[in-house]
């Protein structure tokens, strides 16, 4: 089988989505000093300041999940060779703290990122780019919540044919939607990096031409599951009662499992090969050594 799904290839452009379990209890002494050998100072006063124990284990994971896999992909890519170690790697942050690579880093390795993590999952997008650099890219993912209200925070943050559109279904569905709509809204905001400057109510996602699609999901070489895609997803932009789509953005959701999707959302209206892969720690750390 194919490691790589197309949903309609682009030719120099591809995308991995990885699947990272946060599963700090398993971390240990050795992989710890391994990750903190990787960070700047900063980085290490960052993950020193949060207050739980658990909390500072994932910290330490979420960034020894990005530093290693950048250099993984930079590896095949056949980057800089300076970049192949994790420790190489330098970011820089917008405005709203959004993280990037230094336009250096990016300049020679050619990869522009995002991260997001809930519970126990982080996922890590990584698109290689050899024509452009592309920095408007965002990821979430998002753990349904059977415990949250939804219906108070649709006349917030939802536009109003979000809003009709929801309301149109069956109640069984209304929940599903609604943590579709928020992942997919989160990407976005992610992807431009603006935080809550940007209000939610300025975009919206009308789903429905949205078609599914399958996504192989690997472990290492081989393929463990298939995820359930999305495709056919419009952006909406709106300023007033004017609203124009958006037909330089593609936008992909998806399913980890039931309790967890994530959304895309990039800045290019070609669409692109996407692959998908599920990473443990353990097997990151013994590639990111053994190359």
């Amino acid at each position: 089988m194919s490691q790589t799904h197309s949903v309609l290839a682009h030719r120099n452009k591809n995308l991995k989505l990885f699947f990272c379990p946060l599963d700090h209890e398993s971390l240990t002494l050795k992989q710890a000093d391994l990750i903190k050998s990787w960070l700047p100072k900063d980085e290490l006063t960052k993950v020193s300041r949060y207050i739980q124990r658990s909390d500072q284990e994932k910290g330490l994971m979420v960034r020894g999940f990005l530093r290693g896999l950048l250099s993984i992909v930079a590896k095949d890519n056949h980057a800089d060779k300076q970049l192949l170690s994790p420790k190489f790697w330098r970011f820089e942050y917008g405005d709203k703290g959004k993280p990037r690579l230094t336009s250096e880093h990016v300049a020679s390795s050619g990869l522009t990122f995002n991260i997001s993590h809930s519970g126990e999952w982080l996922v890590i997008a990584v698109l290689s780019d050899t024509h452009s650099q592309v920095s408007e890219l965002g990821v979430d993912i998002e753990r349904y919540r059977q415990s949250t209200n939804i219906y108070p925070i649709l006349n917030h943050y939802f536009t109003h044919e979000e809003t009709q559109a929801l309301l149109a279904l069956p109640s069984a569905l209304q929940r599903d939607r609604f943590f579709d709509l928020w992942a997919l809204k989160e990407s976005y905001i992610k992807a431009k990096g603006l935080g809550l400057a940007l209000s939610l109510k300025s975009f919206s996602f009308d789903l429905s031409e949205m078609n599914k699609t399958k996504l192989a999901l690997f472990e290492q070489e081989m393929c463990i599951d298939e995820l359930e895609m999305n495709a056919g997803i419009q952006l909406n932009l709106h300023q007033g009662d004017l609203v124009k789509p958006a037909d330089d953005w593609t936008v992909v959701l998806g399913k980890l499992n039931q309790d967890y999707r994530f959304a895309l959302s990039v800045n290019m209206a070609a669409n692109f090969d996407v692959h998908a892969q599920k990473m443990e720690l353990s097997t990151l750390l013994t590639g990111v050594e053994s190359r």
